[in-house]
This record gives C-alpha cells, sequence and structure tokens, in this order.
C-alpha cells in the first residue's frame, strides 16, 4: 500500500484510499487482510485527484476529485454510479472540493474552495 491517505470502516470491511503514484482504493477485512483494491484512474474509475472519500448507506463509494471539481458516486465494484458538480463559485457547483461526508439522513455535505459556497449539502 502506497501512501494512504484516508481511511473509512463499514461493519465488515476498511476502505483505505491512496491518491499519490497509482492512485487506488484498497478494501480490507476488519482484521487487515486484502479483499481487492479498486484503481481509480482509468478502467472506468476516472478519478483524477482523489482526496477525501466516505461510505454512503450502500456502502457505495463518494469521492471528492479536486481536479474534475466534482464529487463521483461508484458502486462498491467499482461503477460509476453518478457525478455531482461542476466547475464554478455558484451554488451546486464545486471548486476544488475537499472534505465530503454523508449526515445521518443521507444527505452529502461538501467542502470545497467555492468562494461563494464554501460549505454546501447535496441531496
Amino acid at each position: 500500500m502506497s501512501k494512504p491517505f484516508d481511511v473509512k470502516v463499514s461493519r465488515d470491511r476498511v476502505y483505505v484510499l491512496c491518491p499519490y503514484d497509482n492512485p487506488c482504493m484498497h478494501v480490507l477485512t476488519v482484521e487487515g487482510d486484502k479483499l481487492h483494491s479498486l484503481i481509480t484512474r482509468g478502467q472506468g474509475m476516472d478519478v483524477l485527484c482523489p482526496l477525501f472519500f466516505c461510505l454512503d448507506p450502500l456502502n457505495n463509494f463518494v469521492i471528492s476529485d479536486q481536479d474534475s471539481h466534482s464529487i463521483q458516486v461508484f458502486s462498491p465494484e467499482g461503477k460509476l454510479l453518478h457525478k455531482i458538480g461542476t466547475e464554478g463559485h455558484q451554488q451546486g457547483m464545486l471548486y476544488n472540493p475537499l472534505g465530503i461526508v454523508i449526515t445521518a439522513n443521507g444527505r452529502l455535505v461538501c467542502v470545497s474552495y467555492n468562494k461563494n459556497y464554501p460549505l454546501q449539502i447535496f441531496y
């Protein structure tokens, strides 16, 4: 595992995002045994600069992508489900999205360098 940056835990899995060098998401058991890895560039997961992620209630990966100024949602198998946001400084737009979290009621909260709307809530 090269340069891990962000980690999340579900009931039965550990997810580690390694955004540098060969960007990928590692999926481990809670004991630390590697199950598989998902490459975040190419192979259908074209995330340019993944820095932070969270898991939604269905264990989909919700990844903030600084370079595409968007948030991308992928299935546990790595299939792109949908993309949120475009580059800009208006409401609903993102500029270098960073931290993201899913609230208890399923809403997505994101902070970004959007000068007018640095904190946004989606869904």
